[in-house]
């Protein structure tokens, strides 16, 4: 009887911990977010963002090749353009379908499958000889990269609360820090000495090599499956050390330890697997105010595409530089994206911290945050939104100054989608308007988003508690 009362006691355990209240924050016997450490959750949202690393590598190690690729084939700046193109609609259209079925069957299996379509996908890239069949494996190398993207977010909303999420979701965007600057400079050597097929025998390989010790060591986090990561994982889910210490469990624990042992872990429970739903993703876009933050991180996006999918044919034409000097050119983006990302991740848990220090709710270390009644919209676009205008004025100006280098010459769902549009569409705009009113006019369009952020900013909390208010 006094068994039965302690599992009953321990069952409701987590019911506490999703809330964190002022009077809930005064007991200290609230037992953490995620039985992992802090050691351990670095390394796994680490290697999580390692993996997701492959998709804006795989995007920016093209780059370079771009010239030749066009060359070999017989094609233009524009349609190899395209190529880049597909590789961004299935970039977003992947992650709606990965996502879904990585919130029910778990990471690891989603993982598996991400890979094994991303590692095929460059052998075929690395082996075809035309440029139908080019687009159509760039477009299946993205749907099997691009879904790790998604799946380093999960995995850091499995292991770590709010509070902590802006410095461990700095880690998650290692992909973004690395990728600009390693991506086109590696490009640009392959290319250059190698030919640009082996830019795809290297994308095959590298994620060869990773994937060995990433599936052999690496736990399930999905908390439907295994809740703050103290219920086993089913077979599917379990990494070598999983599976070697159940193994371990049955040949040297008897069966009554055995019993004692259940009453102190809850049994995995039964789970029904469901086909991936896009439209479950989809949803996001018509609610308030996610729908408007979604939109204008695309038009940003789609200005940072603008802007790097010209660059190997614009530097060519005005400069004649070889694969390797259009690798290199990418170098000052990556250096500017690694210390944004850096800086803005300690930016927005500062100001996180301190609005919730001004609302008199002080954020509690492992705890998850109650933030119903607290404008986390402010928290984060206080910072966001100056870093937008800038970024706005700077494309204006590179524009310009493109422009000038010309005359001393001649004496880049919804990002994503946004993004492959303007891939499409930025050579056509070169070559009618120029190159310095074609970036005069992305500028003056992500300045044009700001008035949707600032709604978001003034609105934000009474839409969140009108959509929670509805039960969405």
């Amino acid at each position: 009887m006094e068994t039965q009362v302690g599992v009953t006691a321990e069952a409701r355990t987590p019911e506490v911990t999703t809330e964190a209240t002022p009077l809930l924050e005064a007991r200290r016997s609230s037992p953490p977010y995620s039985i992992f450490t802090s050691r351990q959750k670095r390394l796994i949202i680490l290697a999580a963002a390692i993996a997701s690393t492959f998709s804006p590598f795989s995007a920016n190690i093209y780059y370079p090749a771009l010239n030749s690729i066009a060359a070999d084939l017989g094609v233009n700046n524009a349609q190899v353009n395209l190529t880049i193109t597909t590789y961004m609609i299935c970039q977003g259209l992947a992650p709606t379908f990965m996502g879904s079925f990585a919130d029910t069957a778990g990471r690891r299996p989603t993982y598996i499958i991400c890979f094994v379509i991303y590692i095929c996908a460059n052998v075929a890239l690395a082996t075809q000889h035309s440029y139908a069949l080019l687009l159509v494996f760039r477009a299946i190398q993205s749907s099997g990269s691009s879904g790790t993207v998604a799946l380093a977010s999960a995995v850091a909303a499995d292991v770590v609360t709010s509070a902590e999420r802006g410095t461990y979701l700095a880690l998650t965007t290692i992909g973004t820090i690395l990728a600009p600057s390693l991506g086109p400079i590696i490009g640009g050597l392959l290319s250059q000495y190698l030919g640009w097929r082996a830019v795809f025998w290297f994308l095959a390989v590298a994620a060869s090599v990773f994937c060995i010790p990433f599936f052999l060591f690496y736990p399930e986090t999905c908390r439907a499956v295994v809740g703050d990561g103290s219920i086993p994982p089913p077979p599917w889910n379990m990494s070598l050390l999983d599976y070697l210490r159940r193994r371990r469990t049955i040949d040297n624990i008897r069966l009554s330890q055995q019993q004692q042992t259940v009453l102190h872990h809850k049994p995995a429970p039964k789970r029904g697997y469901k086909f991936p739903n896009p439209f479950f993703t989809l949803r996001l876009l018509f609610q308030l105010p996610t729908g408007l933050v979604l939109a204008a991180n695309g038009v940003v996006f789609a200005s940072y595409y603008s802007v790097t999918s010209s660059m190997p044919s614009q530097f060519k034409s005005i400069y004649g530089l070889n694969d390797l000097g259009i690798g290199l050119v990418f170098v000052p983006a990556g250096l500017g994206t690694l210390c944004s990302t850096l800086l803005n991740g300690s930016l927005v848990d500062w100001n996180y911290r301190r609005l919730k220090a001004a609302a008199g709710t002080p954020v509690v270390e492992g705890q998850k945050q109650d933030n119903t009644d607290f404008p986390i919209e402010k928290a984060r676009l206080q910072i966001a939104l100056p870093m937008m205008f800038l970024g706005a004025v700077v494309i204006t100006i590179y524009g310009w100054v493109m422009a000038e280098a010309t005359a001393m010459a001649a004496n880049n769902l919804v990002r994503c989608l946004l993004g492959a549009a303007a891939t499409a569409i930025v050579h056509p705009m070169i070559n009618v308007l120029g190159r310095g009113w074609t970036y005069t006019y992305v500028g003056a369009t992500v300045i044009s988003i700001a008035p949707v952020l600032l709604l978001v900013l003034v609105r934000g909390l009474g839409w969140r508690k009108e959509r929670e208010a509805r039960g969405l």
